[in-house]
């Protein structure tokens, strides 16, 4: 058996897993919440597959046969798996939100055979080679190449389709490698095969446009940190971003209010900070204000990219105008950096359920533009609400965002609406009706939808000043900070209230059917946890392992912004581990049970000991340059990795199986299922109740518990 198999298998497994991730992603808006549910269904049936492969096989057959099958089964079900994906958001109605039980069923529904049959490759593979551990240290080496190819070379440039077909044409490929002697039905099968992959090919473009078969789908480009969608709506143009609409135009309402609230409210408008990739419209309005400069700061070029052939004259030339300046680069970094003193400080950012912009109505970020507002000045940002009536969802996202503002200012002020515009500064601001209807008359100001009669029904005092009591007298409300994401969760139930599928319902039936089947089935749905002390000590390893992982990717979405751009590097940082951790655990294959057993007691100490420390670290990383976070980051991600890594292998020498099929699958499952249960409950439970923080300190508690149970068990059993 060649070993640039496993290797292929590994960065198969790997590269697969990223680009169901991103097409998933989009599906669910982005929300890093999910990033729990997909590792959970991922892990869990290829935990399965790699269990209870050997059950499903005829016994007389060598295993290298099943293992060159399963590769031509994956070369089909890649890419039909995705366009089943692209196919099922034509199930949903438009802008519907799926809920977190809709979400469950379906990411494990559509996730089932394709990863059932990759974890199956894992113990067939380990059959055909009669070894374990070279498998593991192969497909973890796969992994970490194809981690890192993802994110710096395939991410943004080559769209995932075609990603997705070069990996199976691959796996025909490695399906005839496997095999010394290639027979006609071999060959026959590859062939059909690849017929499969040349109509999927071909039915691509169809199936993509079944999401927008109401409307006019112009193009579409997949980016480094999300696919952006550009869908003509009558005489609209408006840009997705992930699935959300981030932009329309020409569209005034839209950013009018955006722009001219603020700008009317301050006393000077000569530096203006502009911050959100869909704020074109908002620059062509901040021109009318004649200002010295303005800094206009986007992630990348990929929504102007895109938009640029369609836009009418005035926002072409707002680009052009030599007083805008623009920056691609995260925000955050852009504000942390900034010298100049501004005036106006526009956020422009859309909230929706996710770290990724939740980054952006933080206590720490409103300090940092404190820091860059003059003794005047005057940010402004608007939050998703109700015209006149706000249910109790809607009032305690309003009032976390109105509240975590008046922690870092010194004057709030509330304009209500659909749209509720926050005006925050460190002195008081004026915004009384006769202020700025004088101010706008004197501008001269020519506009399409806020005029003098909208600006007059706005500012009527009763209404703000209801609408500020409302926001200040809503009981238990949480300042939104970066490692205890508030608003995030608070918008998330705004969210579900509003736009919540049905779906879920039936959601919620099938997991009490799957939760009461575990429960009462007399065979025992659950055989590796048996009176095995091994696999139990892996389980609750692979379980903190992978709760140490997604709370660190989320921790650096909080505070680079850029994970699923580098999700790739992070994951193969956490596979390079896997790989010295099984590689340097295969070095002591030949040393005592005692002293197997010292090292596994010794890996769970460390890793609790890890979590603890990472309290201490991660809210000191905010203030570091991004090149030196990505580091820790991956750098922490690999001994998490190592440590994982390492105590399977060494568990492998300690259980006492003859069958080397049986312990790759007990232990094998073992470690995915812990890491599936650990993926789920930590983004969907444990990171909202806990906090990130709170959550890592959860995380020692769990593995000092399990390790020990690992020694009751051990003593009991006489070692």
């Amino acid at each position: 058996m060649h070993n640039l198999i496993f290797l292929y298998y590994g960065l198969l497994a790997i590269l697969a897993q990223l680009v169901a991730f991103r097409e998933l992603s989009v599906l669910f808006y982005g929300n890093e919440l999910f990033l729990g549910t997909f590792l959970s269904s991922w892990l869990f049936w290829t935990g399965a597959g790699s269990l209870f492969v050997r059950r499903l096989l005829k016994k007389e057959r060598p295993s290298a046969v099943y293992f060159s099958y399963g590769f031509l089964a994956i070369a089909v079900l890649l890419p039909a798996m995705i366009l089943l994906i692209r196919a099922g958001k034509g199930a949903f109605a438009f802008g519907e939100f799926i809920g977190p039980l809709g979400t469950v069923l379906y990411t494990f529904s559509v996730m089932s055979v394709l990863c059932f049959i990759i974890g199956g490759q894992f113990s067939l593979a380990c059959a055909a080679a009669s070894a374990l551990g070279r498998v593991y240290l192969y497909e973890a080496l796969g992994a970490v190449i194809g981690g890192v190819a993802f994110t710096y070379m395939l991410i943004g440039a080559v769209p995932t389709f075609i990603i997705a077909l070069a990996l199976s044409l691959g796996c025909i490929l490695a399906s005839l490698g496997v095999l010394n002697k290639r027979s006609a039905s071999n060959i026959l099968l590859a062939a059909a095969a690849l017929a499969v992959l040349s109509v999927n090919f071909m039915i691509e473009p169809a199936i993509n446009k079944i999401e927008w078969n109401k409307y006019r789908f112009i193009r579409q480009k997949e980016a480094r940190n999300a696919t952006l969608s550009l869908v003509n709506m009558g005489s609209i143009k408006n840009v997705f971003v992930d699935g959300i609409l981030s932009a329309s135009f020409p569209e005034p309402e839209n950013y009018e209010p955006v722009a001219h609230w603020p700008l009317l409210a301050a006393a000077g408008c000569g530096r203006i900070l502009v911050v959100g990739d869909t704020s074109l419209g908002v620059l062509n309005e901040a021109l009318k204000y004649s200002p010295e400069r303005i800094d206009y700061v986007v992630s990348d070029n990929s929504f102007i990219d895109l938009v640029r052939p369609y836009l009418e004259g005035g926002d072409i030339s707002a680009l052009k105008d030599p007083a805008v300046r623009i920056h691609y680069t995260d925000p955050r970094i852009f504000v942390g950096n900034a010298e100049n003193k501004y005036d106006v400080v526009i956020i422009n950012i859309r909230e929706v359920p996710n770290l990724k912009t939740n980054r952006f109505y933080t206590k720490e970020f409103y300090s940092r533009i404190r820091s860059i507002l003059k003794p005047d000045g005057i940010l402004s940002l608007g939050i998703a609400s109700s015209e006149n009536y706000l249910s109790p969802q809607t009032r305690m996202f309003n009032a976390s965002v109105y509240r975590t503002l008046k922690s870092v200012f010194k004057s709030v002020e509330a304009i209500p609406g659909d749209t509720i515009m926050l005006l925050s500064g460190p002195s008081e601001i004026d915004i009384r009706k006769e202020t700025i209807l004088r101010r706008f008359d004197e501008k001269g100001l020519s506009n399409h939808y806020m005029i003098l009669s909208y600006i007059g029904y706005k500012l009527e005092p009763g209404r703000r000043a209801e609408l500020k009591k409302l926001l200040e007298d809503t009981p238990g409300i949480k300042i939104n900070t970066d490692f205890r994401p508030t608003t995030c969760y608070y918008f998330a139930d705004f969210w579900l209230n509003k736009f919540a599928s049905p779906f879920g319902y039936l959601a919620a039936v099938v997991l009490l059917i799957a939760v009461a089947f575990i429960i009462f089935n007399k065979r025992g749905s659950l055989p590796i946890l048996s009176g095995r002390k091994e696999p139990i000590l892996i389980f609750v390893l692979g379980f903190t392992g992978m709760l140490l992982e997604l709370i660190l990717l989320l921790g650096y979405q909080v505070i680079s912004g850029y994970v699923y751009w580098q999700m790739g590097a992070l994951f193969a940082s956490f596979m390079s581990g896997l790989f010295l951790g099984a590689f340097f655990g295969n070095r002591l294959k030949h040393g005592s049970r005692q002293r197997h057993f010292i090292f596994l007691v010794a890996l769970s100490l460390f890793m609790a000991g890890l979590s603890m420390c990472a309290v201490y670290l991660l809210p000191h990383l905010i203030y570091l340059p991004a090149a030196r976070n990505m580091l820790i980051f991956t750098a922490l991600l690999a001994v998490i990795g190592a440590i994982v890594g390492a105590a399977f292998v060494i568990a492998g020498f300690l259980v006492r199986q003859g069958q080397i099929m049986a312990k790759a699958g007990s232990l094998y499952a073992a470690d995915l299922w812990g890491a599936a249960l650990g993926a789920i409950l930590s983004t969907n439970f444990i990171v909202p109740l806990f906090g990130i923080l709170g959550a890592l300190i959860l995380s020692a508690a769990i593995v000092s518990a399990g390790l020990i149970v690992f020694l009751i068990l051990s003593r009991k059993a006489g070692l």
